[in-house]
């Protein structure tokens, strides 16, 4: 990975993670993101947004 592609895929996810946390809470629509995810990443052109789960892993509220 070249350093301007590490530049880009950190842009890529810093300018989602809002975006990600609005759905999340139901401010806006999963249709909202999606055209948000796409604008995003023609701008950004990221590798590994295949790779990260747009689910969250965080399994503490499941924890007794």
């Amino acid at each position: 990975m070249t350093n301007s592609q590490l530049q880009n895929e950190i842009k890529y996810q810093t300018s989602i993670s809002p975006f990600r946390n609005m759905l999340e809470a139901g401010k806006i629509s999963s249709e909202d993101y999606a055209v948000i995810d796409t604008i995003l990443r023609g701008k950004y052109r990221p590798i590994f947004v295949g790779y990260i789960s747009p689910n969250s892993v965080d399994n503490t509220t499941n924890q007794s």
